[in-house]
């Protein structure tokens, strides 16, 4: 009895094993037919593991530089935007980053979001609504005052002030040359009037375009990326005078020069070694600047009864561009805005007699020289005709340069010269 039952385990033994030898191979077969495809999933899952791992760096790093207690307020929404453009724009994305709207928590989504039914506003990446164009109207959601100023200036209605510029301006005859294509020549300061092609995105024909006087789709004057640049909106980049030399140069356009070749500009080379301060404020004072700049004698509120302001003309009491130098007709005192500007430097005294000094001979320069040529070349053009206005437009126009330039050099240190 024992001899069987022994037998008998054995053989359930052996049918066991069998079983299970054969159930091995069938697995072996199964494995190595599917072998390729399990291996392309853990190909694409560590990959995709490496790549959020990769990310997830990249974000720490981000938090690092901007230096944020919370790393929601740099995110948030953003963090789509972020995702995708730190590879494909880096260069943006790293100007982003080193900007002081990242340090305050300012991102794509605050200044490039924008409602549907805006008229250049399209669908970006199959999940949001985002306009390219970044106008006056989206940063005065934060800079009010700012935007206030700006959009009452010259340069926010530069375009607009060559569109409408009536027949009897001095300025008319050689404006009006420009006038049948939209003044797109002059626009790389004056700016352009921007159209949205059919899918909603700014038209190749006015875009892109930085003119500080552009006109938008959404009808407001202006960029502010005219003169703070780029994604990084340096303040220091914005105070450099280069910023406002790449428009107000050459021969229509001769403060550039006259500053270039003026002591304040020599002391901005040699003393301030051409740098000028990055640190935010709504002023700075003459210690700080060490040397005057465009900026700093246009728009910095330091001086008695200053403010800082984006209005360059609000301490100019003439407006020297124009052939007949109109006084603008203001309430205020605009020349003691000036002086309180000049006082930072240079004694009261000083400034009187520098000031008396440039408005007599503005008065005499305008009466014997610029009024006789004024009327001498308006009648020659009222009945010339062909080659021989085209002719006399050049010459009136150099000579409506040559006299911007005497008026501008009266006040800005060089009196008397009108070229070197």
């Amino acid at each position: 009895m024992r001899g069987y039952v022994r037998f008998f385990c054995l053989g359930v033994m052996f049918l066991a094993t069998s079983f299970s030898l054969a159930e091995v191979q069938a697995e072996g077969t199964l494995a190595v037919s599917s072998q390729s495809s399990v291996e392309t999933v853990g190909d694409k899952l560590l990959a995709n593991s490496e790549k959020l791992e990769k990310r997830n760096e990249k974000q720490e790093a981000i938090q690092q530089r901007l230096k944020l207690k919370d790393p929601m307020k740099s995110f948030g929404d953003n963090g789509f935007c972020i995702n995708c453009h730190e590879d494909e724009t880096p260069a943006i994305f790293d100007e982003w980053v080193k900007s002081p709207h990242a340090r305050a928590g300012v991102g794509c989504v605050d200044c490039h979001a924008s409602p549907q039914g805006n008229p250049d506003s399209v669908k970006h990446a199959e999940r949001f609504y985002i306009s390219t164009i970044v106008t006056p109207f989206d940063c005065a959601k934060c800079h009010k005052d700012q935007i206030r100023d700006y959009t009452s200036s010259g340069h926010a209605h530069g375009l607009e002030f060559l569109k409408n510029m009536k027949e009897d301006d001095p300025r008319y005859p050689v404006v009006a040359q420009f006038k049948d294509d939209g003044f797109a020549q002059c626009g790389g300061c004056h700016g352009v009037t921007v159209g949205v092609d059919a899918e909603k995105r700014p038209d190749s024909a006015s875009w892109p375009n930085n003119g500080a006087g552009r006109i938008n789709p959404d009808r407001s004057h202006g960029t502010c990326s005219s003169c703070h640049l780029g994604h990084r909106f340096s303040l220091q980049a914005a105070r450099q005078p280069g910023t406002c030399l790449r428009c107000h140069d050459g021969e229509n356009y001769p403060e550039g020069d006259i500053y270039q070749h003026s002591p304040h500009s020599v002391l901005f080379e040699t003393l301030a070694k051409g740098e000028v301060p990055d640190r935010p404020g709504l002023f700075l004072k003459g210690k700080d600047m060490v040397a005057p700049t465009c900026a700093y004698c246009h728009m910095n509120g330091a001086g008695k009864g200053l403010v800082n302001s984006h209005d360059q003309a609000w301490r100019l009491p003439h407006d020297l561009t124009s052939p007949n130098a109109p006084l603008l007709g203001r309430s205020e005192n605009l020349r003691n805005n000036m002086k309180s500007v000049c006082h930072q430097c240079h004694g009261e005294s000083f400034t009187e007699r520098f000031f008396s000094d440039a408005d007599n001979q503005l008065k005499e320069y305008q009466k014997k020289s610029v009024e006789p040529q004024l009327a001498v070349f308006l009648k020659k053009l009222s009945t010339l005709t062909g080659e021989k206005r085209k002719q006399t437009l050049k010459e009136y126009s150099k000579f409506l340069a040559e006299a911007k330039r005497y008026r501008m050099n009266l006040y800005m240190g060089r009196h008397g010269r009108v070229q070197r």
